[in-house]
């Protein structure tokens, strides 16, 4: 220090003692900066805590200096000296000992209002150099720079030069004024290069500075491209500040760029395979996790995050990552914001799922779509991965969404039930790993499980297979809450049976190694199995039923282990409840009886002698008390078992007797057994039986063949009760002859015909003569009072229905086992008796389509195997010989196949509507891909009852695979024969009509499964076996429509459904030669153009057949057909009549409706260039606009093709109205689908207007609305009072010229519909022109809308009209005049 350097500061020392600041202010206005700064700099460099007192004394005498008046000198001092300050922060401010600094600034922060305009910048660019040369902001200013820069902000016109500013550029002197210095500042900070470990600490002053939105912006990009280059354990912090920064704006687009960079730092980790990638991956999970909780955080601090995280989401929902929806299912945890996300979550899902499905099955324009960007399946299965680590706080919303889903799509909504099921799978499997990993949720899933089993949502059925899966899973975890299902159980008088047999069959692996749980379990059965109510005890029954199959199910499958001992304990205490059950009212008694007689149809029960030996006793005993010595002609005394007082009945004898002839069989079976005289004692009853009942007349039973059976008399329902129960005896005795011998070769079948011979006619006349009050038949058919078991029914019908191809090859997949190819011959040339007798063929295959048809709720009875069993015997031993092509003409059928009845049903009926039934079951159950393999290719594992092993130890079992080209080839080779049965079937009209009509049903079901196989394939080889076979089919349907058919409607709306299922693959095979998950895009035409030949070789055939239908329709309206329209290959229009033309227009419609909701579906994809989705492209992004344009120009070329098959449908008079109402719907629903698609192209601007579009517009709203207006002229006027006209209401007895009010309403409400759906086009259409400034008003026919109105006022009342004579006609409708045209 200089002389005069020290003697300035002692003078200043002095004057700071005296607290003369004034005097120290004007010393120091007579000084120069670097004075100034020398001084400032040796006074801080020499204290080492706090600002030093020279320092202070010179802000003093500046800030004097500037309150006594003179502003400007002490401004200057006091921005000189804050200057020299934030010198020596910005140079020093490494030093350890910040406290010092940060004490400077909170001093300058003091200061700050008395400084200049000039000093403020020199200060402010002081610090942001400072940036650009250390890449750091100096910590001790975190609180003085904000307040500096925003002060700055508000300084107004100041003269500058670049240097003051420290721009590189020449001195040049220029104006600013404190906003744009401002501006300046924070570009320029965000230009700099940022030290990383500064980062945060720079982040957190630009947060704290006043911003606009512009600059919002720009800082959130800067902070986003910084944590690209920032540690891991960094970033949540850098994530918080940029929270923080979102309350200054810019919410969505600062919640945007987070899920983008965490988007792409999980890219290249998704697939890790080194040890140090799935340490980073695991690394980045913890890292996300606490992200989620500072989002968490911040949108509870501000909700309208939380509003721009949800209006993202809703925007991008096709493009989600796994940690967006993460953060969604964060979100959900914020009660706000519950309701909203969950929705959105499970919208995405089942959206994702459906838009899969549709994606792959519109083979027309797939492709022209972009894969999609995101799967919510693997989202989910993402986040149930990930919240083992990390990610554990979504947990609670995840399970909320999986099981709101559950629920969800149990109900009826707007989705495909393959989507439904596909979603409710996923939730179910997401479900079980969150069970199986997080323990703290268990309980909550346990619970949510059993509220709705006891309530019986309509999921409660799905929520019990995921109690079923858990409990399999790990039986020991879900016991620790076995006190929860105990209390559920007590609910059990408000369950069903079905309900309850899901939960005690889920829990059954706890109930059999849990003492406590069953004594609980069979507790609660007990009191219930006791209750006041029978439904009440019919449902504990039904439970207990399932607690015997479970333990006798575990034994057959432990052996000789040493829990058999407990086990078989558990079985005979359940046996004794059995026992007490069988003692109460007839109607628990005969529930009983029916529920173990299906018991006793499972291997494994037949095969348990302790459940066997205890049941024999049991119905030993009650037989002897209604057993009738051999002097009575009648085996059993059934005046016992009928209420001489009531005519109830009191004993179920019929039940018992089916019952205990199934017990007898089994103890037959078992082979050095100890029962085996129990065995040889029943059989000796049962041939006793059997013989009386085979001589037994009607007489000998108090019965008259003429006497009173119906239900409105004592008499009557005594006879009726009395013939039920001795016809379901005499069925127990033909099931029993059925299978009672092992050799059928040498048994007596004659037996089995006579008792068949009683049954009959016990029957008939039961039939006939059982009438309710109402004198009608309460009963439809003798099929109806069997109880024969589907097991029963099958065993015999192998043997006479027989498969050719399995007499012919000892090899076939059947001749295994015991079963083999030289039993199955015997077998079949014993049961030749009973194949002769078309009487009792037609009964067993009707017993079988009754026991398939019989429902338990809502669903089939029978499990799946058995409902393959049943197909397969109906195609391979009737349906299958009609298959053969004759040169005769005549069908070459086997003896019992080709007699046919006047009054019965012919066996080939019975045959193709028994396949129809088992392919509505499982289509219903999913599992119509099965049908195929069971009739072309069966195998004996296909038809064993599918038992699942004890969770247990069980053993391991290996699901049959199958390769797909075989699998293909074995459907095509159905359908062909299901085609070549229709064909021969049709020859032999109209015989076969009815034939021909069911088996078309089944050949439509399997040709709609066989397409979506080959959507969905990606096996080269089956695909083209399925192109090939269903190609052939839709050729063949069209063909038959050109023939000599019989004028049925249903035989011509099934052969139009096979049409229109078959008609995509008319398409050039190159179409579907594209695997289905390589959905790139391809314009087939080098043009850019779509290729349209492909809706003309598609919807050829179908325009043909419309062409006809509107050719016929114009002949029975009394219209001469255009000669120039008439084709010469013009099919046979005999078939056309007033009947059978509105049945092919509904199926027409409803293709129409199909079709158009794809087409909706379609144009749904345009939206990915809408603008909030074009806003997050990359720039020079472009390929989904192409995409976008070529889709847009695919559908309205659809539309097109579709308005011009709708154009001959309006273009003619229908002979019916109600013909006539179904081409207007569908003309409104296409208006529905044009408007829809203008609506979107409201969305997506930068799509223009093409000329495909401005084709379907002129064709739509200008040619099809002029013929559309014509068709209801017609109707409202030209129709009523013709020929042709509907017959009136005969109970009003109207005249033929008048018209019933209600039908005048509900056409007025189609009209005024399609007149809505019309001006709603044309107001999209107009709102489209305007935006893109293009004219398109000249192509919408305005006028013709508003002639579509009825005055309704105007219309007559019909009642008034029934005085009228006939020939007076009556008033008609009335509609405006049509004006002329204006537009």
């Amino acid at each position: 220090m200089t002389g005069e350097d020290s003697e300035l500061t002692t003078q200043l020392a002095a004057l700071g003692r005296k607290k003369a600041y004034f005097e120290v202010g004007k010393l120091l206005s007579e000084q120069d900066d670097d004075t100034v700064y020398k001084l400032v700099e040796d006074d801080l460099s020499s204290t080492d805590t706090g600002i030093g007192s020279l320092t202070l004394t010179l802000i003093k005498g500046g800030s004097a200096l500037a309150e006594s008046g003179q502003t400007l000198s002490g401004s200057t001092v006091l921005g000189t000296v804050c200057s020299a300050c934030v010198g020596q922060i910005c140079e020093d401010s490494a030093d350890p000992e910040t406290q010092k600094w940060t004490t400077i600034s909170d001093t300058l922060l003091q200061v700050l209002p008395q400084l200049g305009p000039r000093s403020i910048i020199d200060i402010a660019f002081r610090i942001l150099a400072e940036l650009k040369t250390s890449g750091a902001l100096p910590t001790p200013l975190a609180g003085f720079l904000p307040m500096l820069l925003d002060t700055m902000g508000t300084i107004g016109a100041v003269e500058i030069t670049s240097e003051d500013v420290g721009a590189a550029e020449d001195d040049v002197r220029v104006t600013r004024t404190g906003s744009e210095l401002k501006a300046y500042w924070i570009e320029s900070a965000c230009t700099y290069k940022w030290h990383a470990q500064a980062s945060v600490r720079v982040c957190a002053l630009l947060r704290e500075l006043v911003l606009t939105e512009a600059q919002v912006e720009r800082v959130s990009a800067r902070i986003q491209r910084q944590m690209e280059c920032m540690e891991l354990t960094e970033l949540p912090a850098m994530v918080y500040q940029l929270l923080l920064l979102s309350r200054s704006g810019s919410k969505r687009e600062i919640v945007g760029g987070i899920f983008t960079f965490f988007d792409n730092m999980e890219k290249p980790l998704k697939d890790a395979r080194s040890d140090d990638e799935r340490k980073r991956w695991r690394e980045l999970g913890d890292i996300e996790g606490t992200i989620m909780l500072h989002i968490s955080y911040g949108i509870k601090q501000d909700f309208e995050l939380g509003d721009a995280l949800i209006r993202f989401a809703k925007d991008t929902s096709d493009s989600l990552s796994s940690f967006s929806f993460a953060c969604l299912l964060s979100l959900a945890r914020i009660h706000r914001f519950e309701d909203t996300v969950t929705t959105l979550l499970r919208t995405q899902l089942l959206r994702s799922m459906h838009d899969e499905e549709m994606r792959v099955g519109m083979v027309w324009v797939r492709p022209y779509l972009l894969e999609s960007r995101s799967d919510a399946r693997e989202l989910l299965y993402a986040v149930v991965e990930r919240s083992s680590y990390g990610w554990d706080q979504v947990t609670q919303s995840l399970i909320q969404l999986c099981i709101t889903t559950v629920d969800y799509t149990a109900r009826r909504n707007t989705y495909s039930p393959v989507a439904c099921e596909q979603a409710r799978q996923t939730c179910i499997r997401v479900l079980q790993a969150a069970f199986t990993t997080h323990e703290f949720v268990r309980g909550e899933i346990v619970d949510q499980i059993l509220s709705r089993v006891v309530f019986q949502t309509e999921s409660h059925m799905h929520f019990l297979d995921l109690l079923q899966l858990l409990v399999a899973n790990d039986v020991d975890v879900v016991r620790a809450y076995s006190a929860k299902i105990i209390d559920a159980l007590d609910s059990i008088s408000v369950m069903s049976s079905r309900t309850l047999e899901g939960l005690v069959r889920a829990v059954a692996p706890m109930f059999l190694d849990d003492v406590q749980f069953r004594s609980s379990l069979v507790l609660v059965l007990r009191k219930i199995l006791f209750a006041r109510g029978v439904d009440e005890r019919r449902v504990a029954l039904s439970g207990l039923f399932v607690l015997i199959s479970c333990v006798a199910q575990s034994l057959d499958w432990e052996g000789e282990r040493r829990q058999n001992n407990v086990r078989l304990a558990v079985l005979l205490e359940v046996l004794g409840l059995l026992r007490r059950c069988l003692t109460q009212q007839p109607e628990i008694r005969k529930a009983a009886y029916d529920q173990l007689s299906m018991l006793l149809d499972e291997p494994f029960a037949r095969r348990n002698a302790a459940l066997l030996g205890t049941l024999h006793g049991i119905f030993q005993t009650e037989f002897a008390k209604y057993q009738t010595d051999r002097s009575h002609d009648s085996p059993i005394n059934f005046q016992l078992c009928v209420s001489p007082i009531t005519h109830k009945v009191v004993m179920p004898v019929a039940s018992f007797m089916q019952c205990f002839a199934k017990l007898t069989l089994a103890l037959d079976e078992l082979d050095g057994s100890a029962l085996v005289s129990s065995g040889s004692e029943s059989t000796s009853i049962w041939t006793d039986v059997c013989t009386r009942f085979s001589r037994a007349q009607m007489e000998d039973f108090e019965l008259d063949a003429n006497g009173d059976f119906a239900l409105d008399s004592p008499s009557g329902v005594r006879n009726n009760n009395t013939a039920r129960l001795v016809i379901g005896c005499i069925d127990a005795a033909i099931e029993y002859e059925l299978c009672s011998t092992r050799d059928m070769v040498a048994s007596n079948p004659a037996m089995v015909i006579e008792l068949f011979s009683k049954f009959q006619r016990f029957s008939d006349v039961l039939c006939t003569r059982c009438v309710d009050e109402r004198k009608k038949r309460v009963i439809g058919a003798a099929s109806d009072l069997s109880h024969m078991s589907l097991t029963t029914v099958l065993k015999v019908l192998e043997l006479v229905l027989s498969d050719p191809r399995r007499m012919d090859n000892p090899d076939h997949a059947l001749n295994c086992g015991p079963c083999d190819h030289t039993w199955f011959v015997a077998h079949v040339n014993g049961a030749s008796l009973w194949a002769a007798n078309t009487a009792f063929v037609r009964h067993l295959l009707e017993i079988a389509l009754a026991r398939v048809t019989e429902r338990t709720g809502s669903v089939c009875a029978e499990p799946t195997h058995k409902v393959l069993h049943v197909a397969y015997v109906a195609y391979s031993g009737a349906l299958a010989a009609c298959a053969r092509p004759c040169e005769s003409g005549i069908l070459d059928l086997p003896i019992n196949l080709a007699k046919r009845s006047a009054k019965a049903r012919s066996i080939l009926y019975v045959a193709a509507e028994t396949l129809v039934a088992c392919t509505n079951v499982l289509q219903s159950r999913g599992q119509l891909h099965m049908l195929h393999v069971a009739v072309m290719r069966p195998q004996p594992m296909l038809f064993a009852p599918n038992i699942d092993p004890p969770a247990i130890d069980p053993p391991t079992i290996d699901p049959p695979t199958i390769d797909p080209l075989l699998d293909a080839q074995y459907a095509s080779a159905l359908i062909t024969g299901l085609r070549n049965t229709s064909e021969q079937m049709l020859a032999q009209k109209p015989v076969m009509a009815r034939e021909a009509t069911s088996t078309l049903t089944s050949l439509h079901a399997t040709c709609v499964q066989l397409a979506h196989t080959g959507y969905f394939c990606t096996n080269a080889g089956a695909r083209a076996v399925i192109y090939k076979t269903l190609n052939e089919t839709a050729r063949w349907a069209f063909s038959l429509v050109g023939g000599e058919l019989p004028g049925d409607a249903s035989l011509l709306r099934n052969i139009t459904l096979v049409l229109t299922t078959c008609q995509p693959f008319l398409q050039p095979e190159t179409v579907f030669a594209r695997p289905p998950l390589q959905l790139t895009l391809s314009v087939p035409d080098a043009s850019g153009m779509p290729d349209v030949r492909m809706d003309d070789y598609e919807l050829g055939t179908l325009s043909r057949l419309i062409s006809s239908i509107c050719t016929a329709s114009r002949l029975l309206t009394n219209i001469d057909p255009d000669p120039n329209e008439t084709d010469e290959d013009e099919p046979n229009l005999g078939v056309f009549t007033a009947r059978t033309i509105p049945a092919l227009i509904t199926v027409l419609a409803a293709w129409f409706k199909t079709e158009l909701h794809e087409l909706d579906w379609a144009s749904t994809q345009l939206r990915r260039t809408s603008t909030q989705e074009l806003a997050m492209r990359p720039e020079g992004d472009s390929e989904d606009l192409h995409a976008s344009i070529q889709l847009e120009r695919r559908v309205c070329k659809r539309i097109h093709a579709l308005s011009q098959l709708l154009l001959q449908l309006l273009s003619t008079v229908m002979p019916t109205p109600g013909a006539t109402d179904q081409v207007i719907r569908v003309f409104h629903d296409l208006h529905r689908t044009f408007a829809h698609l203008t609506r979107i192209k409201l969305q997506c601007v930068q799509v223009p207007i093409t000329e495909s579009y401005i084709d379907c517009l002129s064709l739509i709203c200008s040619t099809l609305n002029t013929h559309a207006h014509s068709m209801i002229i017609d109707k409202y006027g030209a129709l009523v009072g013709s020929a042709d006209a509907e017959k009136p209401n005969k109970k009003a007895k109207l005249t033929s010229g008048s018209v019933g009010k209600a039908r005048v309403l509900r056409n007025s409400a189609v009209v005024s519909s399609l007149v809505y759906q019309m001006e709603l086009t044309e107001k999209y259409v107009g709102q489209v022109a305007a935006r893109h400034k293009t004219p398109l008003a000249h192509y919408l026919k305005r006028s013709l809308a508003r002639d579509f109105r009825i005055e309704r006022d105007r219309l007559h009342d019909p009642l008034q009209d029934m005085g009228n004579s006939p020939d007076e006609p009556g008033d008609t409708m009335l509609l405006d005049s049509p004006p002329p045209d204006t537009d």
